[in-house]
């Protein structure tokens, strides 16, 4: 008896997971509007029953697909800057690790492109900030405090620069040429960030 909720828990999560890839796989081929659920039921080898279960529409799956890539593309970029070395580096270093997702189809087309039609530009302002948070706010505490940068407000400053790398994300995303896109806006931005470095 013991062993019956912990298997029923996992098939769920397997289930849940599942719906997710399919959703992921749709929405970055096909695109928000061209997926449905019956679809992304088929793709999951579920019925659409199955995945009303877990999101009650559309909108809520691709939210949670949102996040999923968000999630597991800042726990990316914030394991690198744990490495140690140089602070200014991996701060630099993480930010062309960001550029470089926003070139990847992944990102680009989930969060980029889609992500604030679907979602609202402010619920998409307001999800983008939740996910950079941890990685922006750490990497500019770490910076004032060994001196590479002068003291300000954390949230401040982290706000500023989310706007900055942000939109530096989307004009990538809409350029024909990504990878060309990518390599300007990490010189620009190194440099204007560069601008607050005190050593």
């Amino acid at each position: 008896m013991t062993e019956v909720k912990p298997q029923r828990l996992d098939y769920v999560e397997q289930t849940r997971t599942s719906v997710l890839e399919a959703a992921e796989r749709l929405f970055i081929e096909d695109g928000y509007r061209r997926t449905s659920l019956d679809a992304v039921g088929a793709a999951a080898r579920f019925t659409k029953g199955a995945v009303y279960r877990h999101f009650k529409d559309k909108q809520t799956l691709f939210e949670a697909v949102f996040e999923r890539v968000e999630t597991e593309t800042m726990a990316a970029l914030l394991a690198e800057t744990k490495r140690g070395g140089d602070l200014w580096g991996s701060a630099i270093g993480a930010m062309a690790g960001y550029l470089e997702a926003c070139t990847a189809s992944r990102y680009r087309r989930i969060v980029l492109e889609e992500g604030p039609t679907v979602l609202g530009w402010a619920r998409w302002r307001e999800l983008d900030r939740r996910f950079t948070e941890a990685l922006l706010d750490r990497l500019l505490e770490d910076l004032m405090n060994e001196g590479h940068i002068p003291r300000y407000p954390v949230d401040l400053l982290a706000r500023l620069c989310c706007a900055l790398i942000g939109e530096a994300g989307l004009a990538i995303a809409a350029t024909e040429d990504p990878g060309q896109a990518r390599e300007q806006t990490l010189d620009i931005l190194t440099r204007l960030l560069s601008g607050l470095r005190l050593n």
